[in-house]
């Protein structure tokens, strides 16, 4: 089983590297383009560890329906359909819930996929599946204003939480740890931050309950040190 995840898990990058170039020019020199390659060797190099089920049921929050949001959606849709199981996201915005179908039902036609245009709180409340795999990333970050992405996160986290089998994966994803030196674009101005708190991002408060009570979930992956921006990854115990 360890080395069809392995395999399904190079395929699903090279898909995705051939997508994204055939798509946006200049894929390989764009920095935000580079970040999401970075973040799909450390996905790489977290799941062929630590997940250990025989197909893959993932739910994302946030569809991945806009090429220049760096459609890390992709890239986990073609691991489900290399490796067997189901995807299903979820998204308030109808229009991008049908662009994200319409891309995958074209690009990952095995894959066994489905969109949901509503709030991720009350799809998770009653999900269409029960994921072992789960990616948070359905509020779009504000540094000037933090909280409410990360409140949503800890609402999403909160509302599925019981229901994940053990040994189930939790990524969120926009996070950065203290020292972590930020150049952030709002408004027409450019801002250069270091960050002061432990952490901010979508994924602070699970972060915090994490590293503070650990008897349900623990960190995985070694990666979580200041960084351009990280994904938080946790396992139920």
């Amino acid at each position: 089983m360890k080395e069809k995840l392995k395999d399904s898990l190079k395929s699903a990058k090279e898909k995705y590297c051939e997508f994204m170039s055939k798509n946006v020019d200049n894929f390989y020199e764009i920095n935000g383009f580079k970040c999401r390659v970075e973040q799909i060797d450390i996905f790489i190099e977290i799941v062929s560890e630590h997940f250990e089920f025989e197909e893959a049921n993932l739910i994302e929050t946030g569809v991945s329906g806009n090429l220049w949001y760096g459609m890390f959606g992709f890239f986990l849709g073609s691991f489900v359909e290399n490796f067997g199981g189901r995807m299903e996201s979820v998204d308030v915005n109808c229009d991008s819930c049908k662009s994200s179908q319409d891309i995958f039902n074209k690009e990952l036609p095995n894959l066994k996929y489905q969109t949901h245009c509503q709030d991720s709180i009350s799809f998770l409340k009653r999900p269409t599946i029960i994921p072992n795999i789960i990616h948070l990333d359905s509020y779009d970050f504000q540094l000037f204003n933090p909280f409410p992405s990360a409140l949503h996160a800890w609402k999403e986290f909160s509302a599925i939480r019981k229901l994940l089998p053990k040994k189930s994966i939790v990524f969120i994803d926009d996070n950065w740890l203290k020292g972590t030196s930020l150049q952030w674009f709002q408004n027409g101005k450019e801002y250069n931050e270091e960050i002061k708190f432990p952490i901010v991002g979508k994924g602070a408060h699970i972060y915090q309950e994490i590293i503070s009570d650990n008897r349900e979930f623990e960190l995985i992956g070694n990666h979580h040190l200041p960084y351009n921006m990280i994904k938080i990854y946790i396992k139920k115990k």
